[in-house]
């Protein structure tokens, strides 16, 4: 479903700046830089809103000690939560997880539902506590707005480049459908150059969030144990190439969120 959702963005993003481009030929990178921004923040709130409950089946957490126990990482996070849910998410995945959507008073907590059948509540703890995390610092509206503007950017510099070239002897139509795959081929250029970039901030935030579950459980055995399993269940590599870890690692490595465990 993320592919679909991806797929439908990427052919959104491309219809407007070709429709820009058709529409006002002087001011369109402005125009369609301007509109992509605005639809990738828009996407962060409508995602969780629309598109969650289309793919996903979700039920409330029933009373007990781990609906207690998450809302009290919540309130010691400083996160209001509005609601603890489980998601049908084992019908797609094998991989432990949960997540935190929502902004202000809305968010909820949703967790997988083989996270709560399959893995001990000090490791669920650990998992939540994380995303929490996220919230507390607004991690998503933040990359979310970081995408926004650097979607803007690029879509700016796209629609420059592939302006109309006066006394070249050849036109160049921005609003023509021939310049679809050459645009195509600059979005994965450009997404391959700056991937270090992203990566790079991915990796902070990701660390940031493990030393905030950790302090709010103290369960380091567990935060340990937690991330064997789920590297034991995606195949990662524990010690990847450092040029793959720079360009492509969006978390830090097995070694080093266990070394973050462990240190005194």
């Amino acid at each position: 479903m993320g592919l679909v959702v991806a797929i439908v963005a990427t052919s959104l993003a491309l219809v407007l700046v070709l429709g820009c481009a058709r529409r006002w030929r002087t001011a369109s990178p402005a125009v369609a830089a301007v509109l992509v921004a605005a639809l990738v923040m828009l996407g962060s709130f409508v995602y969780p809103v629309l598109v969650e409950p289309l793919t996903n089946d979700f039920e409330e957490l029933p009373d007990g000690a781990l609906r207690s126990e998450i809302l009290a990482v919540a309130e010691a996070e400083r996160v209001p939560v509005d609601q603890v849910l489980v998601s049908d998410a084992s019908r797609r995945t094998t991989t432990f997880n949960a997540y935190v959507s929502g902004f202000g008073s809305t968010r909820r907590v949703v967790l997988y539902d083989n996270l709560v059948g399959e893995v001990d509540r000090p490791e669920v703890l650990v998992v939540v506590a994380h995303e929490l995390a996220h919230a507390r610092h607004d991690d998503v509206l933040l990359g979310s707005a970081l995408g926004a503007l650097g979607c803007a950017a690029g879509v700016g510099l796209l629609a420059l480049l592939l302006g109309r070239r006066r006394g070249s002897g050849v036109s160049h139509d921005p609003g023509s459908q021939e310049v679809v795959p050459r645009v195509l081929a600059l979005v994965a250029v450009a997404g391959l150059l700056v991937s270090p970039l992203q990566s790079t901030i991915s990796r902070l935030v990701e660390t940031r969030a493990d030393v905030e579950s950790l302090a709010v459980t103290g369960e380091e055995d567990s935060f340990v144990e937690l991330q064997r399993r789920l590297s034991v269940r995606s195949l990662a590599d524990p010690t990847p190439p450092a040029w793959s870890q720079l360009w492509f690692g969006t978390h830090p490595t097995l070694l080093e969120r266990v070394a973050l465990a462990r240190r005194p």
